[in-house]
């Protein structure tokens, strides 16, 4: 699966919007699962911690489907995690959400085995989009493209 991740990613472009690639890479806020947002009902975002999400059309999608290892059905989990945060009370809230850590999954950094050159454009290493990356909440976010 290693080097079905680093062709996909190859094959990626940074950004919102525009079009002409098959897949596409934007960074979002992280979440913190088990931390509520203050004053709204859902997970805490971790502005500083960002989650990567990959668009894919066509051929890059059919590609990623024929190379998947297994997939879980994690709907009853989000909708419980989805409930816990809808509780008011913040003590009973941490209560529910300690109890579901243990169906939780354990989240770890990855690095895909691309090129430099790839991660680098990426923002998964240091350079120009990275360093565009670690200014977004900070007010002077702009366009990498």
């Amino acid at each position: 699966m290693h080097s079905a991740m680093a062709h996909i990613l190859s094959t990626c472009s940074t950004g919102h919007g525009g079009g002409g690639t098959v897949g596409r890479v934007q960074w979002d806020p992280s979440r913190d699962l088990m931390a509520a947002e203050p004053k709204k009902r859902e997970p805490r975002k971790m502005l500083r911690a960002r989650a990567i999400q990959i668009g894919m059309k066509g051929e890059l999608s059919r590609f990623y489907v024929e190379n998947t290892l297994s997939i879980e059905d994690v709907t009853a989990l989000s909708r419980a995690v989805g409930e816990a945060h809808g509780i008011k009370n913040a003590t009973a809230m941490n209560e529910t959400m300690a109890a579901l850590g243990p169906e939780l999954p354990d989240e770890r950094a990855y690095m895909p085995r691309c090129s430099e050159e790839v991660l680098v454009g990426l923002g998964m290493k240091r350079g120009a989009t990275s360093e565009s990356l670690s200014r977004i909440g900070k007010g002077k976010a702009h366009d990498s493209r």
